[in-house]
């Protein structure tokens, strides 16, 4: 008896009886479904579950089949691609035959006609179960910077571990600024692109791999920049669902994309955790600060966006000015910083003069050499195994001068909260 994972994306739950019903009486065959009606839903399914099938119902969207069927072949590359219709639901420009041979360019292996028959099931099931790709192009890794609290740095962090890795790897990484309402990136890259994410909108019907890289505006590091729209009245037709096929698209075509994302904890943002490997939660040792990303952990908790994809970067440490020590930070927010990037005033003047801060830094100064440690982690985990490595955690430095402030007194300035 086998029992093949079954993964099934459709608009409306009345297939799911449909599809059970249709294997009821087939006596070796004990499918375990899997339902999904969201496209990020049936990506990141298809990435954890790695079924033997993919059921995609298709319907008058093709751009959105082509999504899903690119995607979820990058995601499960030994899975059989099969379409399910209803011929009754068909555009009545298009015939049975004409939508097979267009979804089969698409990558459609295999048809159900609705109301499946068990015959039908079964013989699909025959044809299909015995794996084939073998030798896929391994997806790039999507990382994105987030904050609930802005100017703390998160979009110069971003920048930075941008540049740094298109350093090493030329062309191969995408920096995406889905700060819809005011991106900085290519301000802070000294670009004045004639693209943004409003010319992918615009061009959606046929967007694709080739039409995103023509949209690209390219930095002297090698790296690609999709350019957040000049201001938030061009981004107000963008969406969530739009950014997500974005994402999907940039991830087979680079090795890193790094997403800068607003500090704002919306549906833009619900989309790139949805779909990003790693999420690097910006902060700094103020402590307003340290009081409103607490609660941003225990929001990231109840959306269920897992701790394992998830590192804290401490950004523009310093105690000279009476901030909490590393240590302390650890404390209050229940985990120690994964990353300490030390204060260094020219990391503010290069963003402001647009010449980003690691293409001049010396090797030997520190923040450039928290930035590189930052990037040699990404550049770890993304050639790691499935699962990945975890990213190497980083001890805070000790800065040189100045007076800490101590667990007490940053206990009595949180109101008694630091256990």
């Amino acid at each position: 008896m086998t029992s093949p994972r079954i993964l099934v994306h459709r608009t409306e739950s009345s297939l799911d009886e449909e599809l059970r019903n249709a294997m009821a009486s087939a006596p070796n065959v004990h499918p375990v479904f899997h339902f999904q009606s969201d496209l990020r839903g049936t990506i990141g399914a298809a990435k954890d579950l790695q079924p033997s099938i993919v059921i995609l119902e298709i319907g008058e969207d093709f751009e959105t089949l082509k999504t899903l069927v690119e995607e979820s072949i990058a995601a499960a590359p030994d899975a059989t691609i099969v379409g399910v219709y209803d011929v009754q639901r068909l555009p009545a420009s298009s015939t049975e035959s004409s939508m097979m041979m267009r979804a089969l360019r698409l990558g459609v292996e295999d048809f159900l006609r609705r109301p499946v028959a068990g015959s039908d099931f079964r013989q699909v099931l025959q044809r299909r179960l015995a794996p084939r790709r073998k030798s896929h192009r391994a997806d790039g890794k999507l990382i994105s910077f987030i904050s609930n609290k802005g100017g703390v740095g998160k979009s110069t962090a971003a920048v930075n571990v941008a540049v740094t890795l298109a350093m090493r790897y030329p062309d191969r990484v995408a920096l995406i600024d889905s700060s819809l309402q005011m991106g900085v990136c290519a301000t802070q890259l000294d670009l004045s692109p004639d693209t943004t994410l409003v010319d992918a909108w615009q061009q959606r019907d046929r967007l694709d791999e080739s039409l995103l890289a023509q949209l690209m505006t390219v930095h002297e590091s090698g790296l690609h920049l999709l350019a957040a729209p000049e201001n938030a009245i061009e981004a107000s037709e963008i969406d969530d669902s739009f950014l997500s096929r974005i994402l999907l698209m940039a991830r087979r075509s680079y090795d890193f994309v790094i997403i800068d994302t607003f500090p704002l904890f919306d549906r833009t943002v619900m989309a790139v955790l949805d779909l990003c490997d790693q999420a690097v939660i910006v902060v700094e040792n103020v402590v307003p600060t340290l009081q409103t990303v607490r609660g941003f952990f225990s929001l990231l908790d109840e959306v269920e966006f897992p701790q394992h994809r998830q590192r804290v970067l401490l950004n523009r440490y310093s105690t000279r000015a009476g901030g909490p020590r590393a240590s302390d930070v650890g404390r209050y927010l229940g985990r120690n910083p994964d990353y300490v990037i030390p204060h260094d005033q020219r990391v503010i003047l290069a963003a402001n003069t647009g010449r980003p801060f690691v293409l001049n830094a010396t090797r030997w100064n520190k923040a450039a050499a928290a930035i590189r440690t930052l990037a040699d982690d990404l550049e770890a985990f993304a050639v790691a195994p499935a699962g990945g490595l975890p990213l190497a955690t980083v001890a805070a430095p000790q800065q040189a001068g100045g007076d800490l402030i101590d667990s007490v007194a940053l206990e009595d300035r949180l109101g008694g909260e630091l256990r």
